[in-house]
């Protein structure tokens, strides 16, 4: 089976390196966990989004619609992921009693997001080969919005439920 490369040219399964917090130290776990709330909403937002215009095919398309999330659809998911890798995977890792059990988790959402942003190309070109009334399949076009969100919905929800708690935990006395 041949291997994936992300959208910027890495393998997504070897090239996670965390930072270990080192180089971003300037944002409290409060700051850390506001921004990657804001991040999900917009992200979630994108997939409302993206799932009106796989409901709207293949008669009732807006194209204003279409032209929106084609323009924001690569901006959101990758300063949400870059925020993640930045930010969230290192803090999570500066935990030496946890850096073994999350280090293959965060080594594969971090193969995720390079999934994602490459399949945001494919997803820009057919949005905006829609808009201009030049797309051939409509049908294709449909499972790829439909598999892009559901799979950025249960993402986000793996972090949601996973790692966002062990910030809680991080910041309970015991």
């Amino acid at each position: 089976m041949p291997r994936t490369v992300g959208a910027n040219g890495e393998d997504p399964e070897t090239s996670f390196s965390p930072t270990n917090g080192q180089e971003n130290q300037h944002l409290s776990e409060t700051e850390i966990r506001q921004k990657l709330a804001r991040n999900f909403k917009s992200q979630l937002g994108l997939c409302a989004l993206l799932e009106d215009i796989a409901d709207s095919l293949p008669h009732n398309v807006s194209r204003n619609n279409c032209l929106l999330a084609a323009q924001n659809i690569q901006p959101i998911v990758q300063v949400s992921h870059k925020f993640e890798e930045e930010y969230l995977f290192p803090l999570l890792l500066s935990d030496d009693q946890k850096q073994n059990e999350l280090e293959p988790i965060l080594t594969r959402l971090h193969a995720e997001h390079c999934e994602d942003e490459s399949y945001c190309n494919e997803i820009v070109d057919a949005l905006e080969e829609l808009a201009s009334d030049q797309l051939a399949n409509i049908d294709k076009l449909s499972y790829m919005l439909r598999g892009f969100f559901e799979g950025m919905r249960r993402h986000i929800a793996f972090e949601q439920e996973h790692l966002l708690p062990l910030l809680a935990k991080d910041n309970d006395p015991q």
